[in-house]
């Protein structure tokens, strides 16, 4: 047996990946880690009695060239007498319509088709070809956008069906195998492209480490897997806290659960714990994290410290809002009631159209003590230091309030509107710009005094507002 092989073999056999008489899907895209992965489970057949099956993607990213992958990967599975389901997927028409980018819009594609082929072919796992230096990747990544330790992790050896054999070896060893072997393979153009962040990674960065430090992603992979033992322990325990800090309800009239944390409870555990238990709702609530970062499990613990009725807007529709001494989490239908109406972020840097009621234009500059400031009814311009949450362009919500004076005092934007003499109608139809529940403008009417530039500003955003049909 070849030393890559019996190294797979031994991974294999200790993390639990593959048991004699499996039924193994290999996801096989013509690049030298996953020609690799099928030649050594072709091996292993033999072995440990498998039946290998071969899914390949053709994605239509690079014309020609993909489809010459696709007739590779087609002649090689025929050589070695492996059966083999392709899937033509437009992944560029996907990445428009689901606003992802392309390598997003490839990684979901490839999963959604293996998941299918494994059902089609009754494979009991699907294995795929990430490798040493793919571990050490991730791990890179997930660290500069603020991920947990269970993104410095990485990637586990097995998830679900999805087995990774090729986690013990380094990209170094998979070239060393197919050379020994007499194995070509193919070269996707596409990893050069350091503009994806990934390819960036792989290409700039690791390279770089392993000038500085020999043998770099083998200790970042090694790191990785203590790292998930310690996230494991952690998240058990989170679990423990979680049982009496967190109940799970469900109002009448609401479509999902609302998760309602008792603040007193919560506080008392040690920050860490505190982050893995929020860090727990949100894996309920998204399922994939794909959007999530570190600061926004801070924002919501940042609620503890806030009055009651702030809130944080979450990605996906989900807000997290201050209770009396509760935070309650939840889609925002659920918690407002007015889930069918305007709530859109802005762009700090561009236009943001909402449909239905017009174009918001932002751009952020530094600013000058004295500098002279132009303002209009729709065009006005705030201290950008001072917004705690991000500005979304919504309709009001209970619980909305103004800063009225250079004092700091507040109206409830509903006393401020029914003092302006505002009609309940007219009311439900304003749109207001929101930092949490603090308006910062009444688009047409009044900004809050708390966001006027003053001596102490450094950058300023200035906002205009067009009218869908008017230009106002």
């Amino acid at each position: 047996m070849n030393q890559v092989t019996e190294r797979v073999y031994e991974y294999c056999r200790t993390n639990g990946l593959i048991k004699p008489g499996m039924h193994v899907l290999a996801g096989v895209s013509g690049g030298a880690d996953s020609v690799c992965l099928l030649l050594v489970l072709k091996e292993l057949s033999s072995l440990m009695g498998l039946d290998i099956n071969a899914v390949h993607i053709e994605h239509g990213i690079r014309g020609e060239e993909s489809r010459l992958d696709m007739e590779f990967v087609r002649s090689l599975c025929e050589r070695l007498n492996v059966p083999l389901k392709i899937y033509e997927i437009d992944v560029p028409k996907k990445a428009a319509e689901d606003r992802m980018t392309l390598e997003e819009a490839g990684r979901y594609a490839r999963y959604e088709a293996f998941d299918k082929e494994a059902e089609s072919c009754g494979a009991d796992v699907i294995a795929v070809a990430h490798h040493m230096g793919d571990q050490a990747e991730t791990v890179l990544f997930n660290m500069a956008r603020g991920s947990g330790l269970k993104g410095l992790g990485g990637m586990e050896p097995v998830r679900g069906r999805i087995i990774r054999p090729l986690l013990c070896i380094s990209r170094e060893q998979i070239e060393g195998y197919l050379e020994e072997a007499g194995q070509d393979y193919r070269t996707d153009s596409t990893n050069e492209d350091t503009l994806y962040s990934r390819n960036g990674i792989r290409s700039l960065v690791i390279p770089e480490l392993e000038r500085i430090v020999n043998g770099a992603s083998r200790h970042i992979t090694a790191l990785s897997d203590e790292i998930r033992e310690a996230d494991k322990y952690i998240r058990d325990k989170a679990l423990e806290v979680r049982s009496s800090t967190v109940s799970v309800k469900r109002d009448p009239g609401s479509k999902d659960d609302i998760y309602d944390i008792d603040l007193k409870a919560l506080t008392c555990e040690p920050p860490l714990i505190q982050r893995y238990v929020i860090r727990s709702l949100f894996d309920e609530l998204y399922g994939s994290k794909k959007d999530l970062e570190a600061q926004h499990v801070r924002d919501v613990l940042k609620l503890a410290d806030g009055q009651s009725g702030r809130s944080v807007t979450l990605p996906k529709g989900i807000i997290a809002r201050r209770d009396g001494s509760h935070i309650l989490m939840g889609h925002d239908e659920d918690l407002t009631g007015e889930g069918d109406g305007i709530c859109v972020r802005i762009d700090t840097d561009g236009s943001t159209v909402i449909p239905g009621a017009g174009t918001f234009t932002a751009s952020v500059v530094g600013y000058e003590p004295g500098q002279v400031i132009p303002d209009g009814l729709y065009t006005k311009w705030f201290d950008y230091d001072k917004i705690v949450d991000g500005i979304f362009a919504r309709n009001r919500r209970e619980g909305d309030y103004l800063t009225i004076d250079d004092r700091g005092f507040r109206k409830k934007l509903k006393s401020y509107l029914i003092d302006e003499k505002v009609s309940a109608l007219k009311r439900d139809k304003l749109i207001v710009l929101a930092d949490g529940s603090h308006v910062i403008w009444v688009v047409g009417m009044r900004i809050s005094s708390h966001y006027k530039i003053d001596d102490d500003t450094k950058r300023v955003i200035r906002i205009e507002y067009k009218g869908e049909h008017d230009g106002n």
